[in-house]
């Protein structure tokens, strides 16, 4: 790691929602619908096992016309989850993200607990503001506008 080079402690999402293993579908959509969050970590007994996002609530509930109260995020949950220590280069971050084609890490500390989640966007945005946020593509990426970060036309 350079000196330069930052960690994921630095850019990782701190307030992480976790549900447990045994909630079902709707119940977690409705959280993260509630919090503005595209993903839960899932847990049992207090340790992260698994990761719901959006993408797992379309393609396998709603996709298949599953009425969400009837099943489990243990049932839909993307494992084996992948995770990173906070102080994790973001560069190797990065490179565990291009290798399993995922868009979010789980960050845990020594313990096991859970810290936080990077993702794509944290990366986008570091990438971005180190161009002086000259490069449209990063920038489309990070979303970042003139002026700071927007939450866009789709609401």
């Amino acid at each position: 790691m350079t000196q330069e080079e930052k960690t994921v402690r630095h850019f990782m999402t701190k307030t992480v929602m976790a549900v447990e293993l045994n909630t079902n579908a709707k119940d977690c959509a409705k959280a993260m619908a509630k919090k503005g969050v595209s993903c839960a970590v899932i847990t049992q007994r207090g340790n992260a096992v698994g990761i719901v996002t959006e993408r797992d609530l379309v393609s396998k509930v709603l996709a298949e016309s599953i009425d969400a109260r009837n099943v489990l995020v243990r049932d839909i949950m993307s494992t084996p989850l992948i995770t990173v220590a906070p102080d994790t280069p973001l560069t190797g971050a990065a490179e565990l993200m291009a290798r399993y084609r995922i868009r979010r890490l789980v960050v845990v500390g020594e313990d096991g607990n859970l810290v936080g989640v990077v993702t794509t966007g944290d990366i986008a945005r570091t990438l971005a503001e180190k161009q002086g946020y000259r490069e449209a593509t990063l920038n489309a990426m990070a979303r970042y506008a003139e002026g700071g970060l927007e939450s866009g036309p789709y609401q």
